[in-house]
């Protein structure tokens, strides 16, 4: 027996094995592509033929694929024995996903969590890894050797496996927009003559505004009063129009900017002015109802 099977070596359960392995576990592998796992044999690893196999080693199972339509096929073709293990999901994915795997786990006799990764692999088994799961409390605790194994900081949301998918659903959102303003905002340097290591230097600079927009944004959108003089909805205006112009000129196609700009003349078109940008998102309040009503 080992103490960890992980099923799909990729980038991120090849990262996982090798913080497992040097913690001190015993790890069992299996890899659709036998290649891409037989790098990871040595010490306390053991390579598997069938993910069957490996499942049967260990009782607690990682599965590490790319998402939940390989996940399903891949148990489909193990028809593996799951009593009384623990099975681990960190694939992409939606909270939808979530419940046919629970299901079809436990209906197999085994238990299940659900976990995100909110990291690039090469930062698993360091300071800077952040896990994020949910699920049953006793079988958080089970897994305390892997998540020790992983440092970082190692969470759990709550009992419902899905909502550490939506947590990562959120969250992923948040940094495809954070991408999208750096991508933009590297061509508008080029553009106008910023370089860009004096770009990536401003950046910090705006941390404590970045942070006290969203603190603000996210109290106000509780209650819905968007009432803030400091920076009224009239005063985003101008700036968005300039903006959007510097970004058609730095060759940007659908920019956020002009998006942003939009959104802020709708609002203003609804009798909006002395209130916070955060009022904005009653827009997609009102959208989200009527695609519900429909």
């Amino acid at each position: 027996m080992t103490d960890v099977t992980v099923v799909g070596t990729g980038v991120t359960g090849s990262a996982i094995v090798r913080a497992c392995v040097d913690s001190g576990l015993e790890v069992s592998v299996w890899n659709r592509t036998r290649e891409r796992s037989a790098r990871l044999t040595g010490r306390d690893v053991r390579l598997h033929a069938t993910a069957a196999e490996a499942i049967e080693t260990s009782p607690i199972v990682l599965l590490c694929l790319l998402n939940y339509e390989i996940t399903h096929a891949v148990l489909d073709e193990a028809g593996a024995d799951l009593s009384g293990k623990l099975v681990v999901q960190s694939a992409a994915g939606v909270p939808d996903d979530v419940a046919p795997l629970r299901e079809r786990v436990e209906a197999a006799g085994g238990r299940y969590l659900e976990a995100a990764i909110l990291n690039y692999p090469d930062a698993i088994g360091t300071e800077d890894c952040f896990t994020v799961y949910s699920g049953a409390a006793e079988d958080f605790k089970e897994l305390a050797g892997v998540t020790e194994a992983l440092s970082g900081k190692q969470v759990r949301l709550g009992a419902d496996p899905a909502y550490a998918k939506a947590y990562h659903v959120v969250s992923s959102a948040f940094h495809y927009a954070f991408v999208s303003g750096f991508l933009e905002c590297s061509a508008i340097a080029e553009s106008i003559g910023v370089p860009l290591h004096e770009f990536a230097e401003s950046v910090p600079l705006y941390d404590p505004a970045f942070r006290n927009t969203i603190c603000v944004g996210l109290g106000l959108i509780a209650r819905r009063d968007y009432t803030f003089e400091q920076a009224p909805l009239t005063s985003h205006l101008d700036v968005l129009n300039n903006l959007a112009e510097i970004a058609e000129r730095a060759g940007i196609d659908q920019s956020y900017l002009a998006v942003m700009r939009e959104r802020v003349l709708r609002a203003m078109e609804q009798g909006y002015r002395r209130e916070h940008v955060a009022v904005l998102t009653e827009q997609f309040r009102s959208r989200r109802a009527a695609v519900h009503n429909r």
